[in-house]
């Protein structure tokens, strides 16, 4: 028995290090080149963590620029934090310690946390039916996806929540009330720290999965009262929240908003496609549409979601389109759609995998992520100068995921029911 557990440790202790090695790589060389935004993000987490212990709401912004001035924590507040409380108060321990060393281990407990989840879920032979060589380079793909060595190095929460989703997932993925339970729990707490997550009600729902709503409901419900226990003065202009869903074409908005604020307002990088086009209007109607086509599409499937194959292909189609439609996405935040490539390469048969569309699909996902980081690299000007289409060309990545939603969705259509399965029971 040591010998195959010996194995099985150190191969999955391979394939966490080949899902690190690529961010820590970049982020070193971000480092090296100056390090401009380095912890960005992470700076307003440790700031309301501090104006949370003092008994102020975490939505003041002008608090938070205020405490940031005089703490001498330079950074750019946009507009200010806009998660959930309970991330607030997580912060509270952490606020309690200096910047940088608060920072470095949010740094190297986020690496730590996605390479173990990397390794978890390419490691499962269930999910990944490949040989070891094949699963490196999967997990070092993974770790060279353009957003996670951003979200590594502005100091964002993406690989701590794709950790708990990823578990939470995997939890559902057996036929156990038990696991559905404490997968619904991790799930419903990383949604309450981003909100895609909590999209996936929708097929728990479809497949009559109970237990994992009800884990969805507790840990987010749950990690809510906890907060309002220790903060009950925390949702404070927590209503400005509401203001997310206006139109922004700020160039790290990878979102349908931020695909029609470019293509219809001018910024200081890029020229509308469309003039003359109300944003506001034109992000509603888009997002209707892709709400609509993205339930229609479940509700044509439902009947495939009692077998393995619909349920798993279910659960990455949903979390792709809400991390789509989530309001100001940043590029970083699109981390979690690892989960929905690892459903699709764990779902689809062989023969799904080699249709040439559904690579074609794939390849353009991932492709065109590294084209965004590319066209992030390059100044105002340049994409001014390109006109209309430069708008287009930077919203890159959403159009990426676009391409990964449609590939789901087609597997998911065409997946055999549990009447052409035969004998197949519930999913897992």
């Amino acid at each position: 028995m040591t010998g195959p557990k010996h194995a099985v440790l150190n191969s999955r202790l391979a394939l966490a290090l080949a899902a690190m090695v690529g961010p820590a790589v970049l982020v070193l060389e971000g480092i090296r080149q100056g390090g401009h935004g380095l912890w960005n993000d992470f700076a307003s987490y440790w700031l309301v963590g501090r104006l949370v212990a003092a008994g102020h709401t975490p939505y003041d912004l002008t608090a938070l620029v205020r405490l940031g001035s005089h703490q001498g924590v330079v950074f750019q507040a946009g507009t200010g934090y806009s998660y959930p409380l309970p991330f607030a108060v997580l912060m509270i321990p952490l606020s309690a310690l200096p910047f940088a060393f608060a920072a470095s281990l949010f740094t190297i407990a986020s690496i730590l946390v996605f390479g173990w989840a990397v390794a978890s879920w390419v490691g499962d032979r269930r999910l990944v039916a490949v040989g070891l060589p094949w699963t490196l380079v999967i997990a070092l793909l993974a770790g060279l996806y353009p957003p996670v060595a951003g979200s590594l190095f502005f100091g964002q929460a993406n690989l701590l929540v794709f950790g708990a989703l990823a578990f939470g997932v995997r939890r559902w993925l057996d036929a156990d009330t038990r696991a559905d339970w404490w997968g619904g729990i991790a799930i419903g707490a990383a949604g309450i720290v981003k909100i895609a997550p909590l999209a996936l009600v929708l097929p728990a729902g479809l497949a009559r999965r109970s237990h994992a709503l009800a884990g969805i409901l507790a840990g987010a419900g749950g990690a809510l009262a906890a907060a309002l226990v220790v903060a009950p003065f925390g949702l404070g202009g927590a209503g400005r929240l509401a203001e997310l869903g206006s139109p922004d074409p700020y160039w790290t908005n990878q979102s349908l908003n931020g695909l029609i604020s470019r293509l219809t307002v001018r910024n200081e990088r890029t020229v509308p496609f469309l003039r003359g086009l109300d944003p506001s209007i034109a992000a509603w109607i888009l997002f209707g549409l892709f709400a609509l086509v993205t339930t229609a599409a479940l509700w044509r499937a439902r009947d495939r979601l009692s077998t393995r194959q619909g349920y798993w292909l279910a659960i990455g189609f949903t979390l792709v389109a809400a991390v789509i439609a989530a309001p100001k996405n940043s590029f970083w935040n699109h981390v979690p759609a690892l989960v929905g490539i690892g459903l699709l390469i764990a779902a689809a048969d062989s023969a799904r995998l080699r249709d040439p569309v559904t690579r074609g699909l794939v390849l353009t996902w991932y492709g065109l992520a590294v084209v965004q980081r590319v066209v992030d690299s390059l100044s105002g000007a340049t994409l001014q100068a390109w006109g209309p289409p430069g708008a287009l060309l930077s919203s890159a990545a959403v159009c990426g995921l676009v391409a990964l939603w449609l590939a789901l969705g087609r597997a998911l259509l065409h997946a055999p029911t549990a009447r052409r399965q035969g004998s197949t029971a519930a999913p897992g």
